[in-house]
């Protein structure tokens, strides 16, 4: 579906066309057409996720492709980069078809603690040229493009193939640990994509395009993510959410519902003006006027015990008449 323009851009094109000469006035029209990007949209299949609802797959694999990065920098001893560049949904007809008959398909099982219970895997495909770099590097090569990427793979590099795998499926585990509770498990290697049936070509799902760049050598690492199982982790997500709020909803009345209860319960409170130590014959001797020592200075603060327990700091001083404390803090060990 187009774009629509801005008030800004449509001044700007009734500006062009008005003060532009007539002959012009068309190139004016095409050059504003052409610097829109124009996108179809089926209103009969609407959209399953909105763009915000990616918003999370976004900062998941960005993540990833950085960590992959740096497996693969690791591994192969070469500079390795992976960045993300999209995340779209389609049908799995639509992916499937983009695919080559020599593409090699890693099957991923979904694992989840959280009670995600459907048979729908993850696929994950890396482009030949960036999987024949890899494994060239992987066998002790320098990690150059072969001339025939559209043959299919022999038996032992289906073996380097598996290895490569258990670089690339357990950094998902990580990225995904800070947002939801899932396991992904590597199943198996499909390698003839046109006899892939685990998943129906009418169903929704999730491509993750991630581009990755090895000795000079570009590819793309596609990463397909069934629509049943990520409507699963928004879901629980949004209800984790709204089961927060109302626990803490209800601790907050909790908490309101024991102040409430103990408000009427008599407590003893107490001023410690000072202490001091005196002789029994002192004691004994002492009248009317004479000073005791408490070992404070005069406009030091008293401290105040409910229970026997320091709660307050306090200033000395009188309310009509009668001897006061004003609290003025708390104390320092409460």
């Amino acid at each position: 579906m187009g774009d629509v323009l801005t008030q800004s851009e449509i001044d700007a094109l009734l500006s062009s066309v008005i003060n532009s000469e007539p002959g012009k006035q068309e190139t004016a029209l095409e050059d504003m057409s052409a610097s829109k990007k124009e996108r179809k949209y089926d209103f009969r299949a609407p959209k399953r996720f909105t763009k915000d609802s990616l918003k999370l797959l976004d900062s998941v694999y960005s993540n990833y492709a950085r960590v992959v990065s740096s497996q693969l920098t690791s591994l192969l001893r070469l500079t390795c980069e992976v960045d993300l560049i999209d995340v779209e949904e389609q049908n799995f007809g639509e992916f499937a078809n983009a695919l080559n008959d020599n593409d090699a398909l890693a099957v991923i099982d979904i694992g989840s603690v959280n009670g995600y219970n459907e048979d729908d895997p993850v696929i994950l495909q890396i482009s030949n040229a960036a999987t024949y770099v890899i494994m060239d590097r992987m066998l002790g090569g320098s990690g150059e493009s072969l001339d025939n990427e559209s043959r299919e793979f022999t038996n032992i590099e289906l073996a380097l193939y598996n290895d490569l795998l258990t670089h690339l499926i357990p950094p998902m585990n990580d990225v995904w640990k800070n947002y939801f509770d899932v396991k992904f498990s590597f199943a198996n290697i499909e390698v003839n994509p046109r006899l892939m049936q685990k998943i129906n070509v009418d169903e929704i799902v999730v491509i993750i395009v991630l581009n990755i760049t090895v000795n000079d050598i570009a590819g793309k690492i596609n990463i397909c993510l069934p629509g049943n199982a990520y409507e699963f982790i928004l879901t629980t997500l949004e209800s984790s959410k709204t089961s927060g709020k109302r626990k803490e909803g209800q601790a907050s009345r909790a908490s309101d519902d024991i102040l409430y209860n103990i408000s009427g319960s008599a407590l003893e409170i107490k001023v410690d003006l000072g202490e001091a130590q005196v002789k029994f014959s002192d004691i004994f001797n002492l009248k009317e006027g004479d000073i005791i020592n408490l070992n404070l200075p005069k406009q030091s603060d008293a401290t105040v015990y409910v229970e026997n327990n320091p709660w307050f700091t306090a200033k000395l001083g009188a309310e009509k008449q009668k001897k006061a404390v004003m609290i003025n803090g708390f104390a320092s060990n409460i």
